[in-house]
């Protein structure tokens, strides 16, 4: 099972909510165990219990903090890489100026199409979640391929030109921006994805964390009625809010494309 794909595929509330029943489930296992034993007249000492209390949920907190920094850090290389994208296809576009005619013409007109293709809805972020979009981005993503090449192709009979070397090199030097920043994006989006280990861990982690407060409180032989589910709450907050900056699905954390649809704009402005 692709534990990070269904974190980040779900939506936000089904999540917490999901996240805050198990965490309140364990929490009850706890006090429930410690009841029963209690009833057998095993008595557990104070100290420890408190001393496992605090190191997990301190290891807990640890682990929410170092996830969330990731997360936050990945969701911003991600704008960061839109606004980079949308410069590099902008020079390589006005770039197209300074080449002969028979290139300029469909290279301009394979970045047009390079554009739309990438302001899709379903190709926004490289990868929305459900089952049809991913059909639809991998179509995409393939069509963005195909246009590299076709954009390549052309840039490469430039070679047989009678112009200026460094006009050339200028010229190449953008188109190479495009594709590489491309490949750039497409892998911050889709490889570099919190690891299933990593969110199992948050999960066990959660579930420990309740678990071991819940058996806590039975020692004692009072319930929280209160306190356990709003601890629970926060976990899943918190761990809502990973999933969702993780997530490139729609209705989440989106990137803005607006640097892309003002490049979009200039082009139908310089179109004949």
């Amino acid at each position: 099972m692709n534990i990070a794909r269904f974190f980040t595929s779900i939506p936000s509330w089904a999540l917490f909510a999901l996240v805050v029943l198990i965490c309140v489930l364990a929490a009850e296992a706890g006090a429930w165990m410690a009841e029963r034993r209690g009833k057998k007249g095993i008595k557990e000492p104070d100290s420890p219990i408190g001393t496992a209390v605090g190191a997990i949920l301190g290891l807990l907190a640890f682990m929410l903090g170092f996830t969330f920094s990731f997360t936050e850090s990945r969701y911003g290389e991600r704008k960061e890489l839109v606004i980079e994208q949308a410069n590099a296809i902008s020079s390589c576009y006005l770039r197209s100026n300074l080449i002969p005619e028979k290139q300029k013409a469909p290279i301009r007109q394979y970045l047009r199409e390079y554009l739309k293709i990438l302001l899709q809805e379903n190709l926004k972020a490289y990868g929305p979640n459900s089952n049809r979009n991913i059909q639809a981005s991998i179509q995409g993503i393939a069509q963005l391929e195909a246009l590299h090449a076709l954009m390549w192709q052309q840039a490469s009979t430039l070679t047989k030109e009678d112009m200026d070397s460094e006009i050339r090199t200028f010229f190449l030097d953008s188109l190479n921006d495009v594709i590489n920043i491309y490949q750039e994006r497409k892998t911050v989006s889709l490889i570099f994805r919190i690891p299933d280990v990593l969110w199992s861990s948050l999960i066990l982690l959660s579930l420990l964390g309740t678990f071991v407060v819940g058996y806590q409180t039975g020692t004692f032989g009072t319930r929280r009625i209160v306190s356990i589910p709003l601890m629970a709450a926060a976990f899943a907050l918190v761990i809502a809010m990973i999933a969702d900056m993780d997530s490139t699905g729609p209705n989440r954390f989106e990137i803005s494309q607006q640097p892309l649809i003002e490049v979009q704009q200039m082009m139908k402005k310089d179109s004949p």
